[in-house]
């Protein structure tokens, strides 16, 4: 079985450093954490990231007697009580997702996302499976999506250097609420009038290989000879992710709730912890509190906003405080890793990590 994947992170934990917390407070239980906002300007547009542990971009809390601490702070003081078991034994210190809103104003250049093996090796990195989620999207707006016509590495090569990328490309012509799962090895752009949120692999292990004549943001570079390997030259049709579950991949799980009505979310034992992104109105989450006779603290989330539950929060309610709200949940499923010569038992019993909605 190859390594896990966050094994390569731990050459990093030189730069983790503890909260600085007393007894009392080691001993409080987790909150609902919501993280101050860092944006960058590309030539594109605006890259807004809502949740991030990379490293050179850490996201701090912004409340609560956590606020201050950066999301990796929190994660090598209290470990599994925020990410959750399963998580924190697969990925360890490194928290393995990412939520960015994309407001883009210019077309991107063309890009490909790495794989986790390749990222791994190559790399010590994690590779990168994403979704895009429209939240806006004006009427001439077009998202490349993969080849129309089977390639091949001298074919794209050329017509890359000839600026005539864009014959051979799937165009979509995408709406609001429409979302489309990337994954490695796919070739992609967003252009001019969209506005996406992208849950992906908490990395940027992204390769620009063609800029259609327009030039790349600072600090940026065509790497279209270091990408031919890694894309995938066979032709696919595009479409929509269709129903609730937009995502469910070993990598990560995202759900779409249009929330019209208090919803219950509860486990005994959590093995991941749990990001909600508002894509449409309002909600807000309430939590418990054990310490005040099971009294609700009430966290509120706008359009726009995620809030990451920790895995220590095993009960909560997500209530709708507008008209139309719509949620994107994400989490990291547990994954059973099994050896196909060896027999499994089974049993009838409900795997306890699971959540359940009521």
């Amino acid at each position: 079985m190859k390594p896990a994947p966050g094994v390569g992170f731990l050459c990093y934990l030189w730069k983790f450093k503890p909260i600085r917390s007393t007894m009392s407070e080691e001993s409080r239980k987790l909150y609902p954490l919501r993280f101050i906002e860092e944006g960058i300007e590309k030539k594109w547009g605006r890259v807004s990231y809502k949740v991030a542990d990379l490293g050179i971009k850490e996201s701090m809390i912004q409340e609560g007697w956590l606020g201050g601490s950066t999301l990796t702070e929190a994660i090598e003081t209290y470990l599994e009580r925020l990410v959750g078991d399963d998580v924190f034994e697969v990925y360890g210190l490194q928290f393995p997702l990412m939520v960015k809103t994309l407001d883009v104003r210019g077309r991107q250049p063309l890009m490909v996302n790495a794989p986790d093996d390749a990222a791994f090796e190559r790399y010590d990195s994690l590779g990168k499976t994403a979704l895009w989620y429209v939240l806006e999207a004006d009427r001439d707006a077009l998202i490349y999506l993969g080849f129309s016509k089977d390639m091949d590495a001298g074919e794209l090569y050329s017509r890359c250097a000839s600026g005539t990328i864009e014959e051979v490309l799937n165009a979509v012509h995408p709406h609001a609420g429409d979302a489309f799962l990337i994954k490695p090895g796919t070739v992609f752009s967003a252009g001019q009038g969209l506005k996406i949120v992208e849950i992906s692999e908490c990395s940027e292990l992204t390769f620009s290989i063609h800029d259609w004549g327009d030039g790349l943001s600072e600090g940026e570079e065509l790497l279209l000879e270091e990408a031919l390997d890694l894309i995938e030259y066979s032709s696919a049709e595009p479409v929509p992710v269709r129903g609730s579950v937009l995502a469910e991949i070993p990598q990560f799980k995202v759900t779409e709730l249009k929330l019209s009505a208090p919803l219950q979310i509860s486990s005994e034992q959590p093995g991941s912890f749990t990001l909600y992104t508002c894509a449409k109105g309002g909600a807000s989450i309430q939590v418990p509190q054990e310490e005040e006779n099971g009294s609700l603290r009430e966290y509120p989330l706008k359009a726009g906003q995620s809030l990451l539950v920790p895995a220590e929060v095993d009960t909560f309610f997500l209530v709708p405080t507008s008209d139309g709200t719509v949620l994107l949940e994400s989490l990291v499923e547990h994954q059973d890793v099994q050896d196909e010569e060896v027999p499994v038992e089974t049993d009838d019993e409900e795997d306890p990590h699971v959540k359940t909605w009521s």
